[in-house]
């Protein structure tokens, strides 16, 4: 078997290790990952497990992370150096943008050589705890302990700020769909879920009897895949919030949660290291039901 690898670079020991914390480039080449003492994020080599690359614009510790999985220089101008779109949060509570250029395999400025941050995005008031990007809208989702979300093009702009109900005030998750609706995991009491317009609207709670470790939407934006300490993974509408099919319990709690390219299996990587592949074809899903027929 190979010699196992390891990011052996220290990371700060007062930052918990969550699915947030970490993104793979879409090639699966590279490892990002956050939370190094020195408020760097760095990338390492899936293959070898060295440092290729660190990044600095942050003047306190990187505490979350995410990359888009499409081509952005056809969706947001001004890219053409970049093929991809790193977005960062941190405890000096701002979110740094870069540029991605998977040809070389490096974070670029906007020389397209030296590692920069494209802008710097503010308002929030402490610590960036979630954050998403939208490589098809070319925006920005954030959010922190008891603030509202925020909501920015990739280019710096604020767009919105959501308010979000007085109960909610510790995030864990969050993601913005293809239909442009945001999802948000708060970890208070036994968990909420909670879906916002772009608009500012909330369009949907639901109370949870589990704490959610790692969350995905698939593709179009119809359904929400959750994992967490209840050990089952959950697909639920995004729409309702309602489970539309409940997978096998895991050995123990998923940590991160995968689709394959052709949405037909999940892929949940669990606390004690081991893998689960569970075939979920949502093109069964019809009605808000799964159907067991081929």
């Amino acid at each position: 078997d190979p010699a196992p690898r390891q990011v052996k670079d220290p990371m700060d020991p007062t930052l918990s290790s969550l699915p947030s914390s970490y993104a793979v480039s879409p090639d699966g080449k590279l490892l990002f990952c956050a939370g190094f003492w020195d408020s760097s994020f760095k990338s390492f080599a899936v293959d070898s497990g060295k440092q290729v690359q660190a990044m600095f614009g942050h003047r306190d510790l990187v505490t979350c992370i995410s990359i888009t999985d499409v081509n952005i220089s056809l969706h947001i101008p001004h890219t053409r150096l970049a093929d991809g779109i790193i977005v960062t949060g941190s405890r000096d509570a701002t979110v740094c943008v870069w540029d991605w250029n998977g040809k070389v395999q490096r974070v670029t400025g906007i020389d397209g050589k030296h590692a920069s941050a494209r802008s710097v995005l503010t308002g929030h008031v402490g610590q960036v705890e979630c954050v998403h990007v939208s490589g098809e809208q070319g925006t920005v989702v954030s959010a922190s302990r008891g603030s509202p979300i925020l909501l920015h093009r990739v280019t710096g702009e604020l767009i919105r700020k959501i308010k979000v109900p007085a109960q909610f005030s510790t995030p864990s998750s969050i993601l913005i769909t293809k239909r442009c609706e945001i999802v948000a995991h708060y970890a208070d009491m036994s968990g909420y879920l909670a879906v916002f317009s772009t608009n500012g609207d909330l369009m949907n709670t639901q109370e949870l009897q589990e704490q959610v470790l790692s969350m995905i939407s698939d593709k179009e934006g119809n359904y929400l895949i959750t994992g967490g300490f209840n050990l089952t993974p959950v697909v639920r509408s995004i729409k309702t919030l309602s489970p539309v099919l409940r997978l096998a319990p895991c050995q123990s709690a998923g940590r991160s949660l995968s689709l394959s390219q052709d949405q037909r299996f999940l892929i949940a990587g669990l606390t004690n290291g081991t893998i689960n592949i569970y075939p979920v074809d949502l093109r069964r899903i019809v009605g808000d039901q799964y159907s067991a027929a081929n």
